[in-house]
C-alpha cells in the first residue's frame, strides 16, 4: 500500500522579492504570489486529494486554500511543518547575512546540514522535526493521496531523507521553486522515493522564481526561505 504525498512550496511573498531571509517572519503574498494561486488551484481541480496539511504561516496556507478551492476538505495546521526558525536572523535582508553571522553563512553554502541559528533551531534539529511530522502524517493516512503545503527549507530537509537518508543530504539537494509541485511515494515498509520533483508546469515563465539555491558569498540571487 503506497501513500501519496504532494508536497508544494508557498507562493510568492514580499520577504522573496524583497531578498529576505524570513524564516518564520510571517510576510504577506504578492500580486504574483496571488496569481500563482489562482492556476495552481486550477491544477489541483481533478487531483484526488484525502487530506490538505499545512505550516500555519500565511504564505503556506494561502496555498493550502488555493489547492483546496475544489475539494472543501479541512486544512489541518502543523507547526512542525514551518520553516526553519532561524533565531536573530529572521527577515534579515540576504545581504546582511554575511557580515553578521560569517559562520552561519558559511556553512549555509558550504555545509548546510551543519547550520545553527544563532537563537533559533540547529539544521539536525530542524531534519528531525520536519521528518517526525512526515512519518507522523504518513502513519495516520496509510494508502492515501495527501498533501502538504509549506516551505523551501521543510521540503530541502524532505529530500535530504529521500536522497541521502540523512541531514548531510542537505549539501548539493534539490531546491523547490514557488508553487513547485513534488510528489512523493512512501511505501508500507518505510521507503521514501520522489515521483516529481519541484514541477512548475502549471506556471507561465513570467510567473516563475528560479529556484536556484542563494549563496550568501556569492553574486547569486534566488531562492528565499
Amino acid at each position: 500500500m503506497v501513500t501519496t504525498v504532494y508536497i508544494v512550496r508557498h507562493c510568492e511573498s514580499t520577504g522573496n522579492v524583497e531578498h529576505r531571509f524570513q524564516g518564520r517572519f510571517d510576510a504577506p503574498i504578492t500580486p504574483k504570489g496571488e496569481k500563482q494561486l489562482e492556476l495552481l488551484s486550477l491544477r489541483f481541480r481533478n487531483v484526488h486529494l484525502d487530506a490538505i496539511f499545512s505550516s500555519p504561516l500565511e504564505r503556506a496556507r494561502l496555498t493550502a486554500q488555493a489547492v483546496n478551492r475544489f475539494h472543501d476538505l479541512p486544512i489541518q495546521l502543523v507547526d512542525d511543518l514551518l520553516e526553519l526558525d532561524v533565531g536573530e536572523m529572521e527577515n534579515l535582508h540576504l545581504d546582511e547575512i554575511g557580515g553578521k553571522f560569517p559562520l552561519v553563512a558559511k556553512n549555509w553554502d558550504e555545509t548546510p546540514d551543519l547550520c545553527e541559528f544563532p537563537g533559533g533551531e540547529t539544521m539536525a534539529q530542524a531534519y528531525e522535526r520536519v521528518n517526525a511530522a512526515l512519518d507522523d502524517i504518513i502513519a495516520k493516512n496509510p494508502g492515501k493521496t495527501i498533501l502538504l503545503a509549506t516551505h523551501g527549507g521543510v521540503i530541502r530537509n524532505i529530500d535530504a531523507r529521500v536522497r541521502a537518508g540523512s541531514v548531510r543530504g542537505m549539501r548539493g539537494g534539490a531546491v523547490f521553486g514557488n508553487t513547485g509541485v513534488s510528489i512523493l511515494e512512501a511505501g508500507e515498509d518505510g521507503t521514501l522515493s520522489w515521483r516529481r520533483v519541484n514541477d512548475l508546469s502549471h506556471l507561465p515563465e513570467e510567473l516563475r522564481r528560479s529556484p536556484t539555491k542563494y549563496q550568501f558569498h556569492t553574486e547569486a540571487s534566488g531562492e528565499v526561505l
